[in-house]
């Protein structure tokens, strides 16, 4: 079809001047703009008059010659027959264009043509055959023959109908065997005569009621496979190996092997939503929830605290059954791989087996992380630091269990559960460990200080708190073992059980409930009055025994209900170790907090009365650092500007540390260090666990240090505590007046000692007997009596050097009246004392040797004896150089510079 163009009319003067200048241009330039060509070609075309294509026997040369006019021109005419010449070329040059186009359309026409001819041979020599064959069936079969044949004929149409008629009666009653098949379960034979119905009711679409039955086939059909998929769905909570193999072979046998595991996937995430939105639907606040489109996270946010442990209880066995379910389904995959021995040869089957794999390998991920998220949305949004410490810790345990069963379903860590587990507990353990310090202040400043009537064979294994971590304890204990440094958080937090080998109808949740234990630790027989009522078991006798020889094993140790609540809390704390190991270093460093406020409060309402110069010996450099740096690290109440992790324990009226009437509170004070003592060595019996707690170098050298220092240091407050009580009991004062007394100027040797020294001895038998009446309800051991013992040996070698000292001239026979004094003081005391030799004894023979020293020796033991005062020195050398006033002075100046420096 040509393009319509605008042309002048053939014959006007318009079309020969056009046409003209077109020849011309052709016949002298050639045209080099094949578009241009193409469309002057179209419109010459066009130009062609139209009678030229109306008929085949058309004269155009009497067309033509009838158009000259009746006046010839010569130049007209020449002009016409070249327009002539060039339309005839066009023409003949689309014609020939036209036939090269269709040269193959031709050519297929013609093959076409061929095989028709041949078909028709073919038929043509077919009816030839017959004709010939009918031909001699004329001559050679009879009547007779004929009608046999026929009867033939019709029986075998007959048979062919009652074939057919057969088929069509079993297709008609496929529906009911069919119903019948899939009550029974029977899902691939269902599917097998589903598809064989099929196939033969394509034979028999040419009838209606076949058509019919093949519409309700199909329908048949997907009913059939969406009561496969609601099976494949119920899979999901309740897995059975025998309904689960019939499915898939259903599947098999309808090829959509892997559209059933696509589907499969598809109903264990949709189950993991539904059945997270209807438990927690259970459980939330009613009077929140406007409508049934809110989201899951809002959801929890509408779950009361007291219910957020049953509803996270419940929503973990039904994601334990959703798991437990996937993995047995996993497990008949891998099962049906290994038996499936042609799989290599049915290229199909193999592609479908690596397909589920894979699915198998990525699956358990996102079925995971859609369960960590529902219930770190549940645990998160409640705010768990109000819950109860049994209540968080059960939590904790759920959450720790998640983690684990994470580790073992898919492999993975969790590590978003893990950090936010992680970062709400030590919100959670920060705060309860400051309210436990203020539990405590409050236990310090109410505290009567009365032992509390424990069994002999008490300690802290024994308390319910340590019942589920004893063992993990005394395993550490027992084998020493040494922390793997190379321990991650993530790994130290995983066991290695393995929850998958629970039942079914058991769950690793079915025992998180609280569990309270009974523990058996007070002594019910033993009364107030009754720990030493018995004088054959009492500390001291009549008869100056003042020594301890009763076995300490035999008696309960006294502890009061302070630090039992100390030991619980360390249990408490521990059993957080247990389950989250990840914040082991700050639950360690809270614990020795509690151990340290123990001992600065133990030592502060203890040590608050004066202690005498006199009696500064008593006092160690080491607990007083350790006090120290206790007080500034933990009670920061002296530093500007930051708040005090918890404030001293304030002393109540309970304490009468300065009535003489009580012994200034001798037996509040006993039991008081021996409570922190005995706390100590439980804290030594967890030594080795915390340190396996430990994941650095850094916190296990803190550790080591505290136990260095701290712990191993409560048993220097016994001196101090007790050493306030000697001071104030024995009437040293008395005895140094009478020392001032003595005349120490005597010329001859002596031969009876002093009166002090019995005075001395007198208020020291006197002090042991008032003690014996005022701690009769406590027992006291050997270390309470060495401690007693060593503190009046510091008071014992105090008084005498300072009664000493105060002589202001000394003779020889007066330098022997200090040595008769002085042993016959120690003959008395080493007959009551049970330490022997007396503590600090030397420092008094010592002192008392300087004074035979000759005064070019002195110098030298001025030097070398700077444990003395300067007073004493001062008087050593006044008595030595009292006819030397020039080393005398020298002396004097000597120590004024030492003391300077």
């Amino acid at each position: 079809m040509y393009t319509s163009v605008k042309v002048p009319l053939i014959g006007s003067q318009d079309f020969w001047d056009i046409n003209e200048k077109k020849s011309d241009s052709l016949l002298i330039k050639p045209v080099n703009n094949e578009k241009f060509v193409e469309k002057c070609d179209a419109e010459l075309v066009s130009n062609i008059d139209q009678v030229y294509f109306n008929s085949s026997d058309f004269d155009f040369t009497k067309f033509e010659l009838e158009k000259l006019p009746s006046i010839l021109d010569k130049k007209l005419i020449a002009n016409d027959i070249n327009k002539l010449k060039v339309q005839h070329e066009i023409v003949e040059k689309q014609l020939l264009q036209l036939i090269l186009e269709n040269q193959a359309a031709c050519d297929d026409e013609l093959d076409k043509i061929g095989m028709l001819q041949n078909n028709l041979k073919t038929s043509l020599e077919n009816c030839e055959h017959a004709k010939n064959r009918l031909k001699l069936a004329k001559r050679q079969i009879t009547t007779a023959g004929l009608g046999l044949l026929g009867n033939c004929r019709k029986k075998s149409l007959i048979l062919d109908l009652l074939n057919s008629l057969n088929s069509i009666k079993m297709l008609l009653q496929t529906e009911k065997k069919l119903e019948e098949l899939v009550s029974q379960a029977n899902y691939a034979k269902g599917i097998a005569l589903l598809l064989e119905c099929t196939q033969g009711a394509s034979a028999f679409k040419q009838f209606t009621c076949i058509a019919a039955l093949s519409i309700k086939l199909q329908d048949a059909l997907i009913m059939t496979e969406e009561q496969l998929d609601i099976v494949l769905s119920n899979m999901c909570f309740n897995f059975d190996n025998e309904k689960y193999s019939a499915v898939q072979e259903a599947y098999r046998r309808l090829g959509k092997t892997r559209i059933a595991i696509d589907q499969l996937h598809m109903h264990y995430t949709s189950a993991v939503h539904s059945a997270s939105f209807d438990t927690i639907n259970l459980f939330v606040n009613t009077d929140k929830v406007e409508n049934n489109k809110n989201s899951f996270a809002f959801l929890c946010q509408c779950v009361p605290d007291e219910q957020l442990i049953p509803c996270l209880i419940a929503l973990s066995k039904i994601f334990w059954n959703i798991l437990q379910s996937y993995k047995k389904a996993a497990d008949w995959h891998k099962e049906f791989k290994d038996i499936s021995t042609d799989s290599e040869d049915d290229i199909e089957e193999y592609v479908n087996q690596e397909y589920i794999s894979k699915k198998f390998e990525i699956g358990p991920t996102r079925l995971w992380g859609d369960i960590i998220t529902k219930i770190s949305n549940l645990v998160f949004n409640s705010n768990m630091t109000k819950f109860k410490f049994d209540d968080f810790l059960q939590v904790l345990s759920i959450l720790n269990k998640h983690i684990k069963i994470g580790e073992e379903f898919c492999n993975s860590k969790s590590e978003q559960l893990q950090n936010d587990t992680k970062k709400s507990c030590i919100n959670y353990f920060h705060t309860y460990h400051k309210n436990c310090l203020d539990e405590l202040t409050i236990f310090f400043e109410n505290e009567s200080w009365t032992p509390c009537p424990v069994k002999r064979e008490f300690n802290l294994f024994q308390l319910q708190e340590f019942r589920t971590i004893k063992n993990h304890i005394q395993k550490s204990n027992s084998s020493c073992l040494t922390h793997s440094r190379n321990s991650s958080m993530d790994s130290s937090s995983i066991s290695t059980c393995e929850y998958f080998h629970f039942t079914s109808d058991k769950s690793p949740f079915d025992n998180d409930l609280n569990t309270t234990y009974c523990e058996d630790i007070l002594d019910t027989e033993m009364d107030g009055n009754s720990v030493c009522s018995d004088d054959t078991n009492n500390s001291y006798e009549d008869t100056d025994n003042y020594n301890i020889t009763a076995d300490n094993y035999e008696k309960p140790p006294l502890l009061t209900n302070t630090t039992l609540t100390v030991m619980r809390h360390c249990g408490k704390y521990l059993k957080i170790c247990n389950i989250l190991k990840s914040i082991s270093e700050d639950v360690v460093t809270c614990l020795c907090q509690l151990f340290e406020y123990y001992l600065y409060s133990v030592h502060l309402l203890f040590t608050s009365d004066m202690l005498p110069q006199i009696c500064s010996g008593v006092n160690s450099v080491k607990l007083q650092s350790v006090i120290t740096r206790i007080c500034n690290t933990l009670i920061q109440c002296n530093h500007e500007n930051q708040d005090p992790i918890i404030r001293e324990p304030v002393a109540l009226h309970v304490l009468s540390l300065s009535d003489a009437n009580n012994l200034y509170s001798v037996s509040e004070r006993i039991v008081a260090v021996e409570s922190l003592v005995f706390l100590g060595e439980q804290y030594k019996l967890l030594h080795s666990y915390l340190n396996s707690l430990l994941t650095s170098d850094t916190s296990s050298y803190s550790l080591q240090q505290f136990y260095n220092q701290t712990v191993a240091v409560a048993v220097d407050l016994r001196k101090p505590v007790y050493g306030r009580v000697m001071c104030k009991s024995i009437d040293y004062n008395q005895v140094l007046g009478m020392m001032t007394k003595v005349n120490w100027e005597v010329k001859d040797i002596m031969c009876e000692h002093s009166k002090y020294v019995d005075f001395f001895l007198q208020e020291i038998r006197i002090f042991f007997k008032t003690l014996k009446t005022s701690t009769s309800h406590i027992y006291l051991n050997e270390q309470v009596s060495y401690s007693i013992w060593e503190a009046i040996a510091v008071l014992v070698s105090s008084v005498f050097i300072e009664g000493f000292s105060l002589a202001k001239k000394c003779s020889n026979a007066g330098r022997a009246l200090m040595q008769l004094d002085f042993t016959q003081f120690m003959s008395q005391i080493n007959s009551i004392c049970p330490i022997n030799p007396l503590p600090h004894k030397e420092l008094v023979e010592v002192y008392i040797k300087a004074y035979y020293l000759p005064e070019t020796s002195l110098e030298t033991w001025t030097r070398d004896h700077q444990e003395y005062t300067h007073k004493q020195l001062l008087a050593v050398i006044n008595c030595v150089c009292q006819n030397n006033k020039r080393l005398r002075q020298k002396l004097t100046n000597l120590l004024e510079e030492s003391q300077q420096r």
